[in-house]
């Protein structure tokens, strides 16, 4: 499986429903909408990868598996 951020290797883990949740080594643990990853494939988008991570750092002290809708994502992209 790969990383939703950087396309590197990631594990998949299980989750809720509308949700895809992976395991990165570079990016660490993240939950994202599956609304979102349907939407930035529909629009050819892809994450700044070193942005993002540092966003989900800046998440975890808040929560531990930090999510990823569509109102975050415009905001880091």
């Amino acid at each position: 499986m790969s990383c939703l951020i950087c396309a590197g290797h990631a594990e998949s883990i299980d989750c809720l429903a509308g949700w895809e949740e992976r395991k990165c080594a570079q990016c660490g643990c993240y939950r994202m909408s599956q609304a979102l990853i349907l939407s930035m494939m529909d629009e050819g988008q892809i994450f700044d990868a070193e942005k993002m991570r540092q966003w989900l750092q800046l998440q975890r002290s808040v929560e531990a598996i930090p999510t990823i809708a569509v109102h975050e994502a415009i905001l880091v992209q």
